[in-house]
């Protein structure tokens, strides 16, 4: 049975700890009110991720609302017991890599498209970071991506990329000693 965190509350003993306790529910027990609220809470992170895998706006806003699409439409097929962030995440991952596929040419806007309202310094930096990030692999470009563009822990980047733990950890290891190996390369170069 498909599990939804719903809310989150704080429990007056765990507040003093700072703890968020999740309230949950069977998807047997969703009313609509509780799958638009799963949605608002994930839809910009899905939405990020499918930014980065398409660096197209109008591309990840297409995509990212196929995913929801297809996680309500099959809601009630999806026996697994993992968590549901997961499944979000491996819809978006294939819808991406499918698009991947019929695009030859991926269109990289990053000056026009960055939201931030930061330093030029900062967004130079940002920039900077991702032509190195496309020097790598699809697949330490995606590792990394999950690991620290989406704050997703070891577990469910296993989960989503059908991995085990330990090779996420290796991936993550051997992706970021060869960021730094070409990082500091073009630093010995200048």
């Amino acid at each position: 049975m498909l599990w939804i965190v719903i809310h989150n509350r704080i429990d007056s003993r765990k507040q003093q700890r700072g703890e968020t306790v999740a309230r949950v529910k069977a998807i047997s027990d969703l009313t609509n009110n509780d799958i638009e609220d799963f949605i608002r809470q994930n839809y910009d992170e899905i939405y990020k991720y499918c930014y980065w895998k398409v660096r197209n706006t109008l591309d990840a806003e297409d995509l990212t609302q196929e995913v929801f699409l297809r996680f309500v439409k099959n809601l009630d097929r999806y026996t697994d017991k993992g968590k549901p962030k997961a499944l979000l995440y491996t819809i978006a991952r294939n819808l991406c890599i499918n698009k991947s596929k019929q695009k030859t040419l991926l269109s990289l806007d990053a000056a026009e498209n960055i939201k931030s309202d930061s330093k030029t310094e900062e967004i130079e930096n940002r920039m900077m970071l991702e032509q190195y990030l496309y020097t790598l692999s699809k697949e330490q470009q995606e590792i990394l991506l999950l690991r620290y563009g989406q704050d997703l822990q070891i577990n469910e980047i296993a989960e989503i990329t059908g991995l085990s733990r330990f090779t996420v950890m290796y991936r993550i290891k051997t992706a970021l000693a060869a960021l730094n190996k070409k990082m500091k390369e073009d630093a010995y170069e200048k």
